[in-house]
């Protein structure tokens, strides 16, 4: 039997090495090798022999955080035997809802059955939150998925200490948008936080929590445009000459907004080659043109420009204005 073979979702003890007379040492000679990672004291990341990538590397940078962050908590929950469960965005890493500036260095945790806290340079433990824990799809004890949307929201970053309620609402999209929760499990939630500092502001976000945003960039461009105060219906069936397609928003306005449709017709790659490219925009170009048939404008943002919110504001101004002229002509 080899070290792999004792792994459990990837995951291995200095104990379970033992048992195959492989020592500190071995061990030691492993991680130069690349054959395993260590995770915390103890703890280890296995790559099987022939993988075509260990599973601490992703397809992007993202990726890779999310998969370090699975299987840090992973060795965390396994370490404390019962004495936690995953919580915060430690516990939407395992539910695989889609985060976008947590800090996946750190995982947070929720004691079961005491109020003490305390931090390490790779787990922060929280007392026990006092909720019935639910199993991931691995089999996982974690807060339920409505409690860690409302969590992440709570967790102080940066030098000023400051909570991000954004945070919950991109959580809230992807656990509603994958049927993982309810509008009534986060209002819930949001009440039992009640007292928490910048509970507030997440409370004030989540009232426009909405499971058609497919993606983290929908979640932002959505609140861009809110912030802007332009009235959108997202996700929005279109027909012409015979086909449906569907839009990511369609604004009162006969605007229709795309994010990101050119890695959507890339086939979702991060990094298509050139001529994956030039095929995605000729699909792209052909698709708007056959919307704008329709009487509509179309207007399409990357995920860079969305923070600019000057320039949504100017490029959403400007395909209503070519609406109103396409009207009046």
């Amino acid at each position: 039997m080899e070290l792999h073979e004792l792994a459990r979702d990837g995951v291995v003890s200095a104990a379970d090495a033992a048992k195959l007379g492989i020592g500190p040492s071995d061990l030691r000679r492993m991680r130069r090798l690349g054959s395993v990672r260590r995770l915390i004291r103890g703890w280890y990341a296995v790559c099987p022999p022939g993988a075509v990538s260990p599973p601490w590397e992703g397809e992007d940078r993202f990726d890779t955080d999310r998969q370090r962050h699975r299987l840090l908590t992973i060795a965390l929950l396994r370490s404390f035997e019962g004495r936690v469960i995953a919580s915060h965005h430690s516990a939407l890493v395992l539910h695989g809802i889609p985060l976008w500036k947590s800090d996946l260095s750190v995982a947070h945790l929720c004691r079961t059955a005491d109020d003490h806290t305390r931090s390490r340079p790779s787990a922060c433990l929280h007392p026990a939150c006092g909720v019935e824990p639910v199993l991931d799809p691995a089999g996982y004890l974690t807060v339920p998925v409505a409690h860690a949307v409302v969590q992440v929201g709570l967790i102080p970053v940066g030098p000023e200490r400051t909570t991000s309620a954004f945070e919950s609402l991109v959580a809230a999209d992807g656990a509603l948008q994958r049927g993982l929760t309810s509008a009534d499990a986060l209002r819930d939630a949001v009440d039992a936080h009640v007292r928490h500092p910048g509970i507030a502001g997440v409370r004030k976000l989540l009232k426009h929590a909405d499971g058609r945003h497919e993606s983290v960039g929908e979640t932002r461009l959505a609140h861009a445009l809110r912030v802007l105060g332009h009235r959108f219906t997202p996700q929005v069936w279109v027909e012409a000459e015979g086909r449906r397609w569907r839009a990511d928003f369609e604004l009162d306005e006969p605007v229709i907004i795309e994010f990101d449709g050119l890695a959507k017709y890339a086939g979702g790659l991060s990094r298509p080659s050139p001529e994956q490219l030039r095929s995605a925009l000729a699909t792209e170009k052909w698709r708007e043109d056959r919307l704008r048939d329709t009487g509509r404008e179309v207007t399409r943002f990357v995920w860079p420009e969305v923070d600019d919110l000057r320039l949504v504001q100017s490029r959403v101004d400007a395909a209503i204005l070519r609406a109103r002229r396409r009207v009046r002509l």
